[in-house]
């Protein structure tokens, strides 16, 4: 007789597939990466949410399983604005931001901050718990917190940032004693504290002069406090869409970057070198 098999599909462990592939199809141009990505995107975004589209924990033979917590939809939501970054396609950005809402709408902890596990809307239990260390799999509260400063840099929204903060407080004398525990919560406290970036390129995507400034500038090398949005000059939808895009104009048909931090922004620019440089000069 076979053992048994674990065949179920887990909203988290996917979301870090789909985080994974995204950005190893962004490092090495590799077309496959990306369509994994997407593929998987699709299937969760499709089977792993109720009618009501409230995401769900796990998903097998047909059969979803019971409400996500809070680690499946931070880590959904952040591998979901990694997608956006690699393809500009908005229904990524507006998933994500969808997840984000709804961590704040049920999960928060509006009085000691940080991020219940299960939904403020699940079963009750005796005590309702807070995963806040990191494992092999990052806890659903610094999952949350990263997702939430990075969409706070896509939006300058305050309220994304103020509940990230909150959690960060939570946890910070523990991260002092014990920072092997808290790997994914450093990252995310390293973005918080910067400098970070918001960087805005205006241009047809497949044009030359658009991949110059990503493929010589942005994605040359690793830049992990970095945000990115990219849209074509006539790109209404995406300046609607992504707050970080409204306002911004091409200087006469060249591709053209804004690099900006927390909104205040340098002169827009059009060569790689000029990127180059307001990336390393900072505000």
């Amino acid at each position: 007789m076979r053992p048994g098999l674990d065949d179920k599909v887990l909203t988290a462990w996917n979301a870090l597939a789909i985080r994974a592939f995204a950005e190893a199809a962004r490092i090495f141009d590799e077309p496959a990466y990306l369509n994994a990505a997407v593929r998987c995107a699709d299937f969760v975004w499709e089977h792993l949410r109720d009618e009501n589209g409230r995401l769900l924990r796990s998903w097998r033979d047909g059969t979803a399983g019971v409400p996500g917590f809070a680690e499946d939809h931070a880590l959904l939501a952040g591998a979901f604005l990694t997608l956006y970054e690699t393809t500009a396609d908005l229904r990524w950005f507006a998933a994500a931001r969808q997840l984000c809402d709804t961590l704040l709408d049920l999960f928060v902890d509006r009085d000691r901050g940080g991020f219940f596990q299960t939904a403020s809307d699940a079963d009750e239990l005796v005590v309702r718990p807070k995963d806040l260390y990191d494992n092999a799999v990052p806890s659903g509260n610094s999952a949350a917190v990263e997702a939430l400063l990075r969409l706070a840099l896509f939006t300058g929204e305050a309220r994304y940032e103020d509940a990230a903060v909150s959690a960060l407080r939570l946890i910070r004398d523990v991260m002092t004693s014990a920072p092997g525990g808290f790997g994914h919560a450093l990252c995310a406290l390293d973005l918080y504290l910067g400098p970070s970036y918001e960087v805005a390129i205006v241009g047809d995507p497949k044009a030359a002069d658009t991949k110059a400034l990503l493929y010589e500038v942005v994605r040359a090398r690793w830049r992990p406090n970095l945000v990115l949005a990219v849209a074509s000059p006539d790109g209404a939808d995406a300046s609607g869409t992504v707050p970080l895009l409204a306002d911004r104009t091409s200087i006469g048909e060249n591709a053209t970057a804004y690099v900006c931090q927390r909104f205040v922004c340098r002169l827009p620019v059009t060569e790689p070198s000029a990127l180059t440089g307001a990336l390393e000069a900072g505000l």
